[in-house]
């Protein structure tokens, strides 16, 4: 490339914060090829607000693309939606006149990503799917969803609405629009097993399809080898948290409430009751502090990208409490004990890092013991009791890894730049 040739254009497209974090990751490794910048593809709500002020505190590049996305206004039965729809497909067209040279990667296969893939499938632009999270086959967790009539009803009318978008999508955008695929010209998983899943829940063709890794197996062991080796590092990363040098720490890794809805049974859980997560991670707390004491151990408590601090009342357990702020996988490097959910798409970053790790399924939900087949986990903790024992082996330095780590990717980062770049 010459001093005069402008750099592609790449754009992550994340779903959340989180994923947007993950992006991050890579930014480092991109940056010298291309201009790259974040594409917000959301209306505005509060996980748009949270990506762009993440954004704009990190200085990182973005654009929004929100056309024929909101709620607000009148709204029509089908006279919204087909409206909403060529506002978005304008926007989506307009993307491209402005610069051509572009790339499109995006983390998974969602509906709001349709129009602009298959504008740039349209226009032979590179799209790209990169699997950022655990992404589980269809119908893998039980659902609670019913079949009232409303619901019933709910789905009739998308079906037709569906039919519709044809019609409209055929008079306004022609033969060769409507014909164009919106899957993503190449695919990269995270492992093998994710090529069977991709293809049965999205319908990509397993040809598309290249095993990349998880850019955490690299990265995390990369920062762990230094937060053990370079003592400055480590010394600026405990004052970075303001954390006690001394102390031994235990990372408690959240999982939002919402994800948790999906295994537990119906009359336990509804999304607007929090009041059983806030218990669930309380009896964790419990047991940890019945063996560690504050005096020698801190519990450092991180709470998933997607929810707001709804447990101020374990200070009372001298809790430490993290939010977008920080970066997981320093927390995690730091820490001497991780524990979590067995389902969550952080144990990615545990498996690279070395640290012993309990893969917490107390609530005895059956549904998540089956992610041990994403996980190289060895033991998912299933009670109470089994739990005090493990924290009480790991103070005594008894605890093994909870975990396998041969199979992991230690140049995942620079398998998945050459394969966007490929």
């Amino acid at each position: 490339m010459t001093r005069n040739t402008p750099k592609q254009r790449l754009y992550l497209l994340p779903v959340y914060v989180g994923s947007l974090k993950y992006y991050e990751k890579l930014l480092p490794y991109l940056r010298g090829r291309y201009d790259v910048r974040f594409l917000i593809v959301r209306p505005d709500d509060e996980r748009r607000r949270g990506m762009l002020s993440y954004c704009e505190a990190r200085g990182l590049s973005y654009e929004v693309l929100d056309a024929g996305l909101g709620k607000r206004g009148l709204r029509l039965p089908f006279v919204s939606a087909v409206w909403k729809r060529l506002m978005h497909q304008a926007a989506c067209r307009a993307i491209f006149e402005d610069a051509s040279n572009i790339k499109l990667v995006g983390v998974k296969a969602i509906s709001t990503f349709e129009m602009i893939f298959r504008e740039a499938n349209r226009r032979g632009v590179d799209t790209i799917v990169l699997q950022s999270a655990l992404t589980p086959p269809p119908n893998f967790y039980r659902k609670d969803a019913g079949r009232d009539t409303v619901q019933l009803l709910y789905r009739a009318y998308h079906v037709l609405l569906k039919a519709i978008f044809f019609i409209s999508d055929l008079l306004t955008q022609g033969w060769p629009y409507v014909c164009t695929s919106a899957h993503p010209k190449k695919v990269g998983v995270i492992d093998p097993g994710s090529v069977r899943i991709f293809h049965e829940r999205f319908g990509f063709d397993t040809a598309t399809m290249t095993v990349v890794g998880n850019a955490d197996y690299q990265r995390v062991s990369e920062l762990r080898e230094k937060v053990q080796n370079d003592a400055a590092f480590r010394n600026a990363l405990l004052k970075k948290y303001q954390l006690d040098p001394v102390k031994k720490r235990i990372l408690i890794l959240s999982v939002w409430f919402e994800h948790h809805g999906a295994v537990r049974p119906a009359h336990l859980y509804k999304p607007a009751e929090i009041d059983r997560q806030v218990e669930h991670y309380q009896r964790v707390i419990e047991i940890v502090r019945s063996v560690c004491s504050e005096e020698a151990y801190e519990v450092l408590f991180k709470l998933h990208p997607a929810e707001k601090n709804i447990y101020e009342s374990y200070r009372r357990y001298g809790v430490r409490y993290f939010g977008d702020e920080a970066v997981s996988e320093e927390l995690l490097c730091l820490s001497d004990l991780y524990i979590a959910d067995p389902c969550t798409s952080a144990n990615y970053m545990v498996v690279a890092s070395g640290i012993p790790a309990l893969f917490d399924n107390t609530e005895a939900l059956p549904e998540l013991n089956k992610c041990a087949i994403f996980y190289p986990m060895t033991r998912i903790i299933q009670n109470g009791d089994e739990l005090r024992e493990a924290v009480r082996a790991f103070k005594e330095g008894k605890l093994d890894r909870g975990y396998d780590q041969s199979a992991i990717d230690r140049r995942s980062i620079d398998r998945i730049v050459q394969f966007i770049g490929s």
